[in-house]
């Protein structure tokens, strides 16, 4: 059963994002990349996009996405798709994704990267989520799960 793990949301200006919800909720800064800051309160994490850099984001502005985790993406995302959710990632994407985070040695995946799985659909009406395991929460949010 997946989870609802983090909001994602497209902006501007992420370090001056990232400062009001820290400053106005006392978010904590867990991750930090060219094209995002990861946010977290310890049970909901906030990706905050760049539209101007993040290849998925760019001049997308307001929430981006939801994200689901469990310990069955493959399962998870097929019952999603029987559901009506429509798959909507590109091996280039996920290339790119693993390179911004500086998950890319020479080309090829690190260990830690090679363990994760995310996937990225569109739901009936359009809105965009992912679904990931506990591996990739762990290494985006930096939370125990």
């Amino acid at each position: 059963m997946g989870k609802l793990r983090h909001i994602a949301i497209a902006v501007a200006d992420t370090d001056a994002t990232a400062k009001f919800y820290e400053q106005a909720f006392g978010m904590t800064r867990v991750r930090q990349s060219a094209t995002s800051i990861m946010l977290t309160d310890g049970v909901i994490s906030l990706a905050i996009l760049d539209n101007k850099n993040s290849q998925e984001a760019k001049g997308h502005d307001g929430l981006h996405h939801v994200g689901f985790i469990t310990d069955d993406v493959g399962g998870t995302g097929a019952k999603a798709e029987l559901a009506g959710a429509a798959y909507a990632d590109s091996d280039e994407r996920v290339a790119k994704r693993f390179e911004n985070r500086g998950q890319l040695k020479d080309g090829q995946l690190t260990a830690d990267a090679q363990q994760q799985d995310q996937r990225k659909y569109v739901d009936p009406n359009g809105l965009k989520f992912d679904i990931v395991n506990p591996m990739h929460a762990r290494n985006s949010w930096r939370l125990p799960l």
